[in-house]
């Protein structure tokens, strides 16, 4: 019996939910390693979200690029360009409903399913969120570590996108 009662403790442990407020600011360096030919992107920033469904990323490097994520859209601004870009959201990264269905596999390593593909996040031993792993759908290969967490309220108008009136608007969503 005592067996039985550590492996059902052990087990309900390793199935406990990340702990993820509902905003988070933090910098962020996002690799990506291309699955074709092994090239790396490296992008860094500051990300601001709000659950369920509110993000700003701003990029700062190699190119400056705010996308603002909201409900089922995207504004995609890069400043160099002088363009916004409206996306439908159907193919974006919902980085706060991936860590509200993490679920814990070893100590502050969790996994995330999400729409087929595995998402595997680290953990600090305050279990803030250090980095998220995952192949993407076109197989390139993705790493996402955050610096500077906090969990703060974040001013709603902060998350809205102001595009600039002379820059192209351009309707991605068809």
């Amino acid at each position: 019996m005592k067996r039985i009662t550590i492996i059902m403790l052990f087990a309900s442990t390793l199935l406990a939910e990340l702990p993820v407020p509902d905003q988070i600011q933090a910098d962020f360096h996002q690799t990506v390693v291309n699955s074709e030919n092994n090239q790396t992107l490296n992008y860094t920033g500051s990300v601001f979200m709000k659950f369920p469904n509110e993000a700003k990323w701003i990029y700062k490097q190699p190119i400056e690029k705010i996308i603002c994520l909201m409900q089922n859209r995207a504004w995609v601004i890069e400043p160099e360009l002088e363009q916004a870009t409206l996306f439908q959201l159907d193919k974006a990264v919902p980085v706060l409903k991936i860590l509200k269905k993490a679920q814990q596999i070893d100590t502050h390593k969790y996994k995330a399913l999400y729409e087929g593909i595995e998402y595997i996040i680290i953990t600090d031993s305050k279990d803030q969120i250090k980095q998220i792993k995952y192949i993407d759908d076109l197989g390139n290969s993705v790493l996402l570590t955050f610096e500077k967490i906090k969990t703060k309220l974040i001013d709603p108008s902060f998350l809205k996108c102001t595009i600039p009136e002379d820059y192209d608007i351009i309707d991605g969503r068809y």
